[in-house]
């Protein structure tokens, strides 16, 4: 089923009565993902949320509860999110939701005097309290705590009027947690040339967050020991912000961003295995910024001996060709190096030799290529930012060198801040095409 189709169920859902209750089913589950959603959950915790009670229309053949809905409906639901090609984390947790209840009915004082009288019924269908061996069983699940945060969410998701995102703030989040998020003819691109732009991966409601975590980040002051920020700007003259790196764990959007299931399943898919995050940074180029010389990722990124490499680029601002959007090289796929200068960029001759495609981009948009594409980015001659983030990838089995990397680079070029006086600093691989002062 596609990510349109399955919310066209859920807006139908918008006539159908919950249970008992006096919302519908879609007011249900919209609330239930914007509690989630306030609470910081993750992604996967958040569309858990929205689609937990799915298993009482998904089957219209499935037993019922005297008008309460359907009976086991969490395991319909669940059974039903991984037919339809959703990652299997969601489905899991939508699967527990109840025993959630079973366990809280009996291990919680007061907790079945605060269910509503439809929620006390379908208890009875449910199986009642959990026994004793119930209640170990469920608490040694991996999902048990998660089960029961969603489960305190759906309980509170019945005002009938609540502030909550609606229904298409989660579309490409639905597509991102798909276990194939994309299509064959992606994947093919892919294969033929090394790199793949995909549109709107994050919706229009979802860039709120990470532009403003971004505008946070810019922001931050320079800290000795922490954030990473680079800037442009010969001796003398002032300094405009290049980028920032090694923030993921001073920026919790990010962190989710970079490191949670739905970006690590994209990646791991054009890995060909599990990937790990090496490396991350956001370029600003900020108006009248410097451009990116011509280059290859591969020659800078061996540093602990890995062997390859993705690359990951959302567009936080509109790339464009006025404000210097990414480029690449129109080649077929690469798996060498090409002829460098001494700086590690590409040799003119390696750059004359090719016609270079400017990909422009909107706010949410990701461009994915791997360590051999040659790329570079011109000056930004508009008024207005550039910013990107590029986050970079590994394979699994090759090693987590995240940490490593952003303590020998601080040690080999650090960031203005730490830098001191009369010492000559190598940037060498750290700093390869890029408009950084030295």
């Amino acid at each position: 089923m596609s990510t349109t189709t399955l919310l066209k169920s859920l807006e139908n859902l918008a006539e159908m009565g919950y249970v008992g209750e006096p919302v519908s089913q879609l007011e249900h589950g919209l609330q239930a993902a914007g509690l989630a959603i306030k609470a910081g959950a993750g992604e996967q915790m958040v569309l858990a949320a929205l689609l937990h009670d799915v298993g009482h229309w998904c089957n219209p053949k499935a037993l019922q509860m005297e008008g309460l809905g359907a009976r086991e409906h969490d395991r319909l639901g669940a059974e039903y999110l991984v037919s339809i090609g959703l990652l299997p984390e969601i489905a899991a947790l939508v699967g527990a939701h109840v025993d959630a209840k079973r366990y809280l009915a009996v291990t919680t004082a007061g907790y079945m005097t605060r269910l509503s009288v439809a929620s006390r019924k379908t208890l009875e269908y449910q199986g009642g309290p959990m026994s004793d061996r119930e209640v170990s069983g469920f608490k040694a699940s991996p999902v048990f705590r998660d089960a029961l945060r969603l489960r305190a969410w759906d309980e509170a998701a019945k005002e009938q009027k609540a502030d909550r995102p609606n229904l298409e703030f989660y579309r490409a989040m639905l597509t991102r947690h798909c276990r194939e998020p994309v299509s064959d003819a992606q994947l093919d691109h892919w294969d033929r040339f090394g790199w793949l732009r995909i549109k709107s991966w994050y919706s229009e409601g979802e860039m709120v967050s990470i532009t403003s975590a971004t505008d946070d980040l810019q922001a931050r002051p320079e800290v000795p020991g922490k954030w990473m920020k680079y800037f442009e700007g010969a001796s003398g003259q002032p300094r405009t912000l290049c980028r920032i790196e090694n923030f993921l764990q001073y920026e919790p959007v990010y962190a989710e961003l970079l490191q949670g299931n739905a970006n690590l399943n994209l990646l791991s898919l054009l890995l060909k295995e599990r990937a790990v995050l090496f490396k991350e940074k956001v370029n600003f180029k900020l108006p009248r910024g410097q451009g990116f010389s011509a280059h290859q990722d591969a020659p800078a990124f061996t540093t602990f001996g890995q062997r390859f490499h993705v690359t990951m680029m959302l567009s936080i601002d509109h790339g464009t060709t006025d404000n210097g959007c990414l480029e690449i090289a129109k080649t077929s796929r690469l798996n060498e190096s090409l002829e460098m200068n001494e700086d590690l960029t590409l040799s003119d001759s390696a750059v004359a030799g090719f016609q270079w495609e400017p990909i422009e981009t909107a706010p949410g948009d990701l461009v994915l290529f791997d360590s051999y594409v040659p790329h570079r980015s011109a000056p930004n001659l508009s008024d207005v930012s550039r910013r990107a983030l590029y986050a970079t990838y590994n394979r699994a089995s090759e090693g987590d060198f995240r940490q490593r990397y952003f303590a020998k680079k601080r040690r080999a070029f650090p960031p203005d801040v730490e830098r001191e006086d009369g010492v000559a600093y190598d940037a060498g691989v750290f700093n390869v095409g890029n408009p950084v002062s030295l």
